[in-house]
């Protein structure tokens, strides 16, 4: 009867899949970096002769070190640009949210957030001005990250 075995650097990409796949499933950005690390020792092994502990240290290394230099980069990558700034002078965002009426679902007010319906989707709200009762009509004048600061019509 033979023994079946599989060679370390499949087995280490074949970690790094499983990682990947199960990036996909969770939330938060960061078990794509430790499929990283895991790819990065499948490909030293093709060229290099490394034992056990030398594998798991690269792994854990570059994975670690990818995580810290690279999530922050990628995570705003992912969010785009409209989450990391409110540059209102981008014509995208301006013909995309300015000026829109959108309809209060939940009352807000200065220092008090609310929430509001825009092209079927809910968005938080906030304005500075006068109370805004729900079922008011308002008017987007800008962005803050993901929130729109409205006005009453």
């Amino acid at each position: 009867m033979t023994e079946f075995t599989l060679e370390p650097g499949l087995c280490w990409f074949l970690l790094g899949i499983v990682f990947l796949v199960l990036e996909a499933l969770t939330p938060g950005f960061f078990l794509v970096f430790f499929g990283l690390g895991a790819w990065v020792v499948s490909l030293l092994l093709l060229f290099l002769n490394l034992d056990q502990i030398a594998q798991w240290l690269i792994f854990i290394a570059v994975s670690v070190a990818a995580l810290l230099i690279f999530r922050q980069k990628f995570k705003a990558l992912l969010r785009g640009r409209l989450a990391q700034s409110d540059n209102l002078d981008d014509p995208v965002v301006s013909s995309r949210y300015l000026g829109r009426e959108v309809s209060i679902l939940k009352e807000a007010g200065p220092g008090q957030p609310g929430l509001a319906e825009l092209d079927g989707t809910n968005w938080q709200v906030r304005t500075d001005g006068p109370h805004l009762p729900a079922g008011a009509r308002a008017k987007v004048v800008g962005l803050d990250g993901l929130t729109l600061i409205v006005t009453s019509l």
